[in-house]
């Protein structure tokens, strides 16, 4: 952890009935209303992102795939027929799984220290599924599914590249927008990096997984000094590891700039085989602060253009409860179908009861130490009366379940 005079500067980015009655009728077809008259609205305001090539990762025809497993608790799903990428063989490899056999990463698969890289990413991502995923699957399809039904977007502020705990929690979007502070950049050809860089960017991997695989949040010293020491720079590495580590195909790979001087980003275009649909997740690297917002609001009009969102806060340095974050919390208030968060997410004040309905899991104990000045003291009397449900799993900085905090927010 980092002492807190370099907290924004540092931290920032880290990373966490059978039957309907008929005002339940009403309320979805007035959100679904909602939903298309947002999207037309920001597409007359928003200028479609700048699309840059992609050097290195076009698709190449390969061996088809083998099936994903469903998911416990998910219907087997029809095998798909799909041609493997150059992007998802690198991908693969970050990550310590096999690639094609027609892959010029193939030999590279050989080498006793991508073996061992391997070993150590599936005991990690093993332990991490036993301990911390599978509950969550459980868990979000009791009580987050109904509420995010109307939404297939999830937007994720702060995220450093956790696209796993975003897909993890929201399996059925078709859309995922990650922003942070965190910087993208291309990935070249593997197969052309030589091969003692390319192994010492594998133990880099690991590093900055570390905290993530087991404590469930980014530090972003870790990936601050993983990106100083790698021959690949930037969360794109990362987040492949993730595309690849829970089972997705991925078929394209373009570089955006939100306008001219606007935030840059990345688009990866994939398929989920578990549920055979075509989805796109977004990464932008934006500061989103005020002062920023108020001189380039880019990624916030892109944004608009989404629609009503499913939104997801985990370990954001209580940035939000924050006067120089007001315009990105008030923004998630006014976008949101539904907000899911820690503690350290949109204060309790800022839910008014008229607009959302609030649901408590797990417990409230109050912040770690180092963010022990955003206690929190009516959030401690609604867990005092409401009984909630305890969680089966760890939550942003509170990564033991016997301390962890999970609200569930959905307008009204």
């Amino acid at each position: 952890m980092m002492d807190s005079t370099r907290l924004c500067a540092s931290i920032y980015g880290v990373k966490t009935a059978k039957t309907k009655s008929r005002g339940s009728v009403v309320k979805g077809l007035a959100l679904i209303t909602w939903m298309a008259l947002a999207t037309t609205e920001a597409q007359n305001l928003a200028p479609p992102p700048t699309r840059l090539s992609t050097p290195g990762m076009p698709g190449r025809p390969a061996a088809p795939t083998q099936g994903v497993p469903a998911h416990p608790g998910q219907q087997p799903i029809q095998q798909q027929i799909i041609q493997r990428s150059n992007a998802t063989d690198a991908a693969r490899y970050l990550a310590g799984l096999p690639v094609s056999a027609q892959s010029p990463l193939t030999r590279l698969t050989s080498d006793p220290r991508w073996i061992a890289h391997s070993n150590a990413m599936n005991a990690a991502f093993s332990k991490l599924d036993q301990v911390q995923l599978s509950d969550i699957r459980i868990w979000r399809a009791e009580f987050l599914a109904p509420a995010t039904k109307f939404s297939r977007t999830c937007l994720y502020f702060f995220s450093g590249p956790d696209f796993l705990y975003a897909d993890t929690f929201y399996p059925d979007c078709n859309t995922y927008v990650l922003v942070s502070l965190e910087p993208v950049e291309s990935i070249p050809e593997l197969q052309s990096v030589p091969t003692a860089i390319l192994q010492n960017t594998l133990q880099n991997i690991e590093v900055s997984l570390n905290t993530l695989l087991n404590f469930g949040y980014f530090e972003t010293q870790d990936l601050r000094e993983y990106s100083q020491r790698s021959q690949l720079k930037g969360v794109l590495p990362i987040i492949f590891v993730f595309l690849a580590r829970s089972g997705k195909e991925i078929l394209n790979v373009d570089y955006h700039a939100l306008g001219k001087g606007g935030a840059p980003g990345v688009k990866v275009a994939f398929l989920d085989p578990a549920t055979g649909a075509h989805k796109a997740l977004y990464y932008f690297s934006a500061d989103l602060s005020d002062d920023e917002l108020k001189r380039n609001s880019a990624v916030l009009r892109f944004c608009n253009s989404l629609g009503p969102t499913n939104s997801f806060l985990k370990a954001d340095s209580y940035l939000l409860h924050q006067n120089g974050f007001n315009i990105a919390r008030n923004y998630l208030l006014g976008v949101s179908a539904s907000i899911l968060q820690d503690d350290s997410g949109i204060p309790l004040r800022n839910f008014t009861p008229e607009k959302w309905t609030l649901r408590f899991f797990g417990t409230y104990t109050g912040p770690i130490n180092l963010f022990k000045s955003f206690y929190q003291a009516d959030l401690r009397q609604y867990y005092a009366t409401s009984s909630p449900k305890p969680l089966t799993f760890g939550f942003g900085y509170q990564y033991n379940r016997q301390d962890a905090t999970l609200i569930l927010a959905v307008r009204r």
